[in-house]
């Protein structure tokens, strides 16, 4: 998958009228995977580019590499355990410099979750490091997030 294919320079309004937006760049996002079965296990693994200008006013560059991997197995008919790494093997930004030196150990972050679907319920619910968050507070960043889907 390939998002942002044109490097967007400048937008279509005048600095004079949006000043916030004017010379706004957004970063090309490449991101490869692969997922197979195997036996009562799913495994995944990608990795994700994103490169380019980005920003307002002055034109910024940053050059981030993320690598993640995943499982995840189908426990019966309701429940599934998933878990993740993710990886930041390159985190540059020309305002930044070079964040992955500054990230606190483990310098990645990691997800466990649990999904339960109930005939037309599905509800995912986990827990996962936050590398980024993590360089901002200087410190390893949990967080938690659940969805409800209703299928109608």
């Amino acid at each position: 998958m390939v998002k942002n294919i044109v490097d967007i320079n400048e937008s279509s309004h005048s600095a004079i009228e949006l000043p916030e937006n004017s010379g706004f760049s957004l970063p090309t996002y490449t991101t490869f995977g692969y997922s197979a079965q195997y036996k009562d296990f799913l495994l995944c693994l990608d990795n994700e580019l994103i490169y380019g200008h980005y920003g307002g006013t002055k034109s910024k560059k940053a050059t981030l590499w993320f690598v993640r991997a995943g499982v995840e197995k189908k426990l019966n008919d309701l429940f599934t355990l998933r878990c993740g790494l993710t990886i930041p093997v390159v985190a540059r930004t020309d305002t930044l410099g070079n964040i992955r030196n500054d990230l606190p150990w483990p310098k990645m972050g990691g997800a466990v979750g649990i999904g339960a679907k109930f005939n037309r319920f599905t509800f995912d619910f986990s827990v996962y490091g936050d590398p980024a968050q993590s360089y901002v507070d200087q410190k390893i960043s949990i967080k938690a997030v659940g969805s409800l889907t209703i299928i109608l």
